[in-house]
């Protein structure tokens, strides 16, 4: 119990000594080899690397902006395909589509990453004010939390008794174990961040598979420059599942082929559909 009261109190005066502890990616591998012994050699050593990258605070983004941005260019391919539509009228939608909805999948992120850093730092002021006013109820308050997650009550009073001695620190507790809050408060940029990597990746990956018929220029329904779009495509789908998986930690060639496989089902749904409507529309026209 006395380490534990050392190491939160070394924290609150060096906020980075937490961080610099052990290197994430060597425990990862070490985790997905199944060696304990490097796991442990890990968590003897400190290293400069956070536990939480900074890169994986965006993965997110660029998981969702690139998927989306990719899926849906690569659909109104397919629909076009099915529909025998040539390549000046795929590119003049497929750009329209990738530049409006990349604006609006990064400004709707930042809308919300905005709104999301509001209500944290609204929330931080008033768990801040209770402890000011009410702390004695703050403090059976968060031990009833830990015993909710399975702690003793003797368990969970001996760490709130600890955690409730530095202010600061018990708030930020309240925040992460009652609230569920724990994005960066002090941030002020983060939600742009957040928007711009959402549209780049959008626009990055979205414009691939219209790469082929650039490159071409020419094509109509299924042709070589079709089949040359749908291999852009899936190309990009692995590597947009590697990223995934490098930023997440998580086995890269199974994260991989699940993006591939996303792609295959959506592209195959729109081809279809966009076929069966061609046919049922053409008689009519």
């Amino acid at each position: 119990m006395s380490e534990r009261k050392a190491l939160i109190e070394k924290d609150s005066s060096s906020p980075s000594s937490a961080k610099e502890y052990k290197s994430v990616e060597m425990a990862r591998t070490a985790f997905r080899d199944a060696d304990v012994d490097s796991s442990r050699e890990q968590h003897q050593k400190h290293h400069p690397e956070p536990h939480g990258s900074e890169a994986s605070d965006y993965v997110k983004s660029v998981v969702f902006g690139g998927l989306d941005g990719i899926m849906t260019t690569f659909a109104i391919i397919a629909a076009a395909a099915g529909s025998n539509a040539n390549f000046a009228t795929i590119l003049v939608f497929g750009f329209s589509n990738v530049v409006a909805d990349a604006f609006s999948m990064g400004f709707g992120e930042f809308v919300s990453g905005t709104a999301e850093l509001d209500h944290g730092r609204e929330e931080r002021k008033r768990e801040e004010w209770e402890v000011e006013t009410s702390k004695d109820l703050e403090i059976a308050e968060m031990t009833e939390v830990y015993q909710q997650k399975g702690l003793s009550e003797e368990d969970a009073a001996a760490i709130v008794a600890i955690i409730s001695k530095n202010d600061k620190i018990f708030v930020d507790f309240m925040m992460h174990d009652e609230l569920g809050i724990s994005i960066d408060l002090d941030d002020e940029w983060e939600p742009l961040k957040q928007g711009v990597v959402m549209f780049l990746s959008f626009i990055l990956f979205g414009s691939v598979p219209l790469f082929a018929y650039l490159l071409r220029y020419r094509g109509s329904g299924i042709d070589e420059t079709f089949w040359l779009a749908c291999a852009f495509t899936g190309v990009a789908l692995l590597i947009l599942g590697a990223i995934k998986g490098h930023l997440t930690g998580v086995n890269i060639p199974k994260s991989s082929m699940l993006m591939l496989l996303n792609g295959l089902v959506s592209g195959v749904v729109s081809f279809g559909l966009s076929s069966m409507i061609e046919g049922l529309v053409r008689p009519v026209s």
